[in-house]
């Protein structure tokens, strides 16, 4: 990645992670939920016998009604560890309320919690600052997903809000794009 698209990323990374925390709580909560809906009655969510979610952090889209939908339908729900620099792994739960907080302060499976291996019928939810319609993405910048993406053949969907997908976002060659996005209007279908 050149230096020009790294600023660039920087620049887009802030300017919407800025607005994404600008928005009011009522705004903000009917739009999860149907985001959390949309997921939900897709078929890569139905088919899915494992669920490789996130727990959400900060300003990130809230889906822990679909992570409970997942338990309670019974799926497999595993969610990330970091280890380290870029690092992570997904971990299976029971529940939600085990979790503890990483070095990040973020909620997350404990060390002993079952590693996830590669099974046929996963839908990794993959949350971002913002993305484009081919699928690629702007995060935080460490470039944990696009590692984990790159050694897992996971069905992909992103989870953002629709004025937070945009037309085409800068992209290095180790991003890794997702299949689709969920936004509060619906599920997209991401077009290399």
């Amino acid at each position: 990645m050149t230096n020009t698209t790294k600023d660039e990323k920087s620049l887009l990374r802030a300017d919407y992670r800025a607005k994404r925390e600008a928005l009011p709580p009522e705004v903000r909560q009917p739009w999860d939920e149907r985001i959390c809906r949309a997921v939900a009655a897709s078929a890569s969510f139905r088919y899915a016998d494992v669920v490789l979610g996130y727990h959400p952090f900060g300003f990130e889209i809230d889906i822990t009604p679909l992570l409970k939908e997942a338990l309670a339908l019974g799926k497999r729900l595993a969610l990330p560890r970091t280890h380290g620099k870029g690092v992570m792994t997904f971990h299976y739960i029971d529940d939600l309320s085990g979790l503890i907080p990483s070095a990040y302060g973020i909620p997350e499976p404990r060390e002993d919690a079952p590693l996830y291996e590669d099974t046929p019928a996963t839908l990794c939810l993959v949350p971002g600052i913002i993305f484009d319609r081919r699928g690629l993405r702007i995060g935080y910048g460490g470039g944990y997903y696009d590692r984990f993406l790159r050694d897992h053949t996971v069905n992909t969907i992103g989870i953002i809000y629709r004025n937070f997908l945009l037309p085409e976002l800068p992209g290095g060659k180790y991003d890794r794009r997702v299949c689709a996005v969920a936004t509060e209007r619906g599920i997209i279908p991401t077009q290399p």
